[in-house]
């Protein structure tokens, strides 16, 4: 648990402060930051992943890494894009010009991803592309569970916290990715509340395809399970796809082998979590 969560989780548990809390950061929040040279949108109404980019404490050891290795060449594909961070950070690269597809079924979040989309599509001379759909592993139509409090927490499973429900269009990673003319990705991003299975078990041929590929996804047993998942079969699914599986850690995204599955599941029950890495092919983890 990080100091924000214990923060958020267990100091401010009561819903009193939590209400107050909230309502101070929505006040505070700008309608649009700058994270290096790229330009993401805020959702006005969310305190949480807002109130960090705001602050400059989001994320900090993925996005290192993610500025470290992108390429200007490089398809990227992002999945739970929600805002658009790092649809943002990819299209902001100097001299851009390979291809995003940022890919976030909640429509309230979409709306901000398109802005942000537009704000850095306008420098850049490769392809941004934003899909509505939920990637899985079938065609089908899904309910999202929405966290009011969240807007990064929406699952596709009920909870507690959850308030809200959304119906929207799920269809598999390959099949997403052939409408948009997208055969092999260079980059993938998965955050989507325990789902990740999902999508890889949607995606074998758009990974197959993709020789050299770097995959950034949250692991999260506790969801995984939720979402009809194993986290030690969900590590051996990406291991069996051929990925090396890194642990990153840290604010400067650094990487660690992940040498014992077993030992990463045990450590990583109930509200913890783990950011992993897979890389795959000639792609360099130094």
């Amino acid at each position: 648990m990080t100091i924000a969560e214990f923060v958020y989780t267990i100091l401010l548990k009561p819903r009193p402060l939590r209400r107050a809390a909230n309502a101070a950061i929505r006040a505070l929040l700008p309608g649009r930051i700058r994270v290096g040279e790229a330009t993401v949108w805020l959702n006005p109404d969310d305190p949480v992943i807002s109130g960090a980019l705001t602050l400059g404490v989001y994320e900090r050891g993925e996005i290192a890494y993610f500025r470290s290795r992108f390429g200007a060449d490089m398809t990227f594909v992002d999945i739970g894009a929600n805002v658009g961070l790092y649809s943002a950070l990819a299209l902001s690269t100097p001299g851009f010009r390979g291809r995003v597809l940022a890919i976030e079924p909640h429509s309230e979040s979409r709306l901000y991803l398109q802005k942000t989309i537009e704000s850095n599509a306008a420098a850049a001379t490769g392809a941004a592309l934003v899909c509505g759909h939920a990637a899985s592993d079938r065609a089908e139509t899904l309910t999202l569970y929405k966290n009011p409090e969240n807007k990064g927490d929406n699952r596709l499973y009920p909870d507690p916290l959850l308030r809200g429900e959304e119906t929207v269009a799920a269809d598999t990673l390959d099949n997403i990715c052939r409408r948009y003319g997208i055969a092999s990705a260079q980059f993938i991003k998965i955050d989507v509340q325990g789902a990740e299975a999902r999508v890889i078990r949607g995606a074998s041929g758009l990974l197959a395809a993709s020789g050299d590929c770097i995959l950034m996804t949250e692991f999260w047993p506790y969801g995984l399970s939720r979402c009809g998942a194993d986290g030690l079969e969900y590590l051996e699914m990406l291991r069996d796809l051929g990925f090396r599986l890194y642990e990153l850690t840290g604010s400067r995204g650094v990487l660690e082998s992940v040498s014992s599955p077993r030992a990463l599941v045990e450590r990583t029950q109930g509200r913890r979590y783990a950011n992993l890495v897979g890389v795959k092919g000639n792609r360099a983890t130094a």
